[in-house]
């Protein structure tokens, strides 16, 4: 979720990984399956590690271009929000409506739709359920459970903004936050600590887990480094790609896979986006972007189509099929909609922030 960059493929690496996601789960909602293919790692989490590597490069890359906090946070507030607004919208006031065995009366007035629309709208999606919604569901009750990534995403963007305003320059300070949060992803594991935070409760618990945001800063940094470094593709990266992937199949421990997976997401999706010199975009024309609008829509419709499909006793394979037209029909709506605009609004508010009068924007 950032910045175009025309002369590669992040954005079709991007919604192949959008695509993965939905894969798992729609066999997870259909039959409680979880497609896992390393250890520790299920299909879905290692596609979202690939979002946060290119959200890492490209967004590094737009922070070195316009190094200006109220620039950058446009840029990602105006990128983030009005999709996800429309998205929970969408899961609220269409699906849970539709869907709820309660009154409709009833489940307006109930206070947890409202709070389910508000807590996912601002990004937190520590709430999941609706009234009445999906309560027979083998996943009961969830309603969108894609969201919770991208108050992770988030805090990147801010660890991020921080730690290149405080180096001025230096690119050695992305490779140093990367090693850093590898270490606490290990010291985390070691020590427990997310299971003391879940003990403890209250409301970082709800929010925040070493696991995932030391998992996930890792990745974004990486991709970090290599935007600020300006490394190029090499065929090299894709042998270390497959070796790392490897590794992290027979790996004997945690950390090991844990390195592997690290190094297989980041040489591999670096090496995929530029094998073959791929030709940048015509000028002029922007590349369409559905990835994001495929994320953020398709839980709540496969937690609908799944219901419908259990109930007639259709198959799987129905049911994802039936369940991938909407999404991509949404996703295309949401880009066209909703998302692009905002960006171009973003563009020309920017424009004229930048030709004020006393108001400097950018480095």
């Amino acid at each position: 979720m950032s910045d175009i960059d025309r002369s590669n493929r992040f954005n079709l690496l991007r919604l192949m990984a959008a695509l993965a996601v939905f894969a798992a789960h729609g066999d997870f909602l259909y039959r409680l399956h979880l497609p896992v293919p390393l250890p520790g790692h299920s299909l879905g989490s290692l596609a979202v590690y690939v979002f946060f590597f290119v959200s890492g490069y490209l967004v590094c890359q737009s922070w070195e271009r316009e190094p200006d906090w109220f620039a950058f946070w446009s840029k990602r507030v105006l990128r983030v929000f009005p999709g996800l607004i429309v998205a929970v919208a969408f899961s609220v006031f269409v699906v849970g409506w539709a869907v709820t065995t309660l009154p409709s009366t009833a489940y307006w007035w109930a206070p947890g739709t409202w709070v389910n629309f508000i807590n996912n709208a601002a990004g937190l999606a520590t709430v999941q359920t609706l009234p009445g919604v999906f309560e027979s569901n083998p996943f009961a009750r969830a309603v969108n459970g894609s969201l919770w990534t991208i108050r992770y995403e988030l805090a990147m963007y801010l660890l991020l903004a921080l730690v290149a305003w405080g180096a001025r320059g230096r690119r050695l300070v992305y490779p140093v936050v990367a090693a850093s949060l590898a270490i606490l992803w290990e010291a985390a594991r070691l020590g427990l600590w997310d299971a003391r935070l879940e003990a403890a409760g209250g409301p970082l618990a709800d929010v925040f887990r070493w696991r995932d945001f030391c998992g996930f800063g890792v990745s974004f940094f990486v991709g970090s480094t290599v935007a600020a470094y300006g490394l190029r593709a090499r065929p090299w990266m894709g042998g270390v790609a497959l070796a790392a992937a490897v590794v992290a199949f027979y790996a004997p421990g945690a950390l090991l896979i844990q390195l592997a997976v690290w190094v297989m997401i980041a040489f591999g999706t670096f090496f995929m986006a530029h094998v073959g010199n791929p030709a940048p975009a015509e000028a002029g024309r922007a590349p369409v972007d559905i990835s994001y609008g495929v994320y953020i829509y398709a839980f709540p419709v496969q937690q609908a189509v799944t219901m419908l499909c259990l109930r007639e006793g259709w198959s799987l394979a129905v049911c994802m099929l039936l369940s991938l037209v909407p999404v991509v029909l949404l996703a295309l709506l949401s880009w066209h909609g909703v998302e692009q605009p905002a960006i171009r609004a973003g563009r020309r508010w920017l424009a004229a922030a930048r030709r004020r009068p006393g108001r400097p924007v950018g480095a």
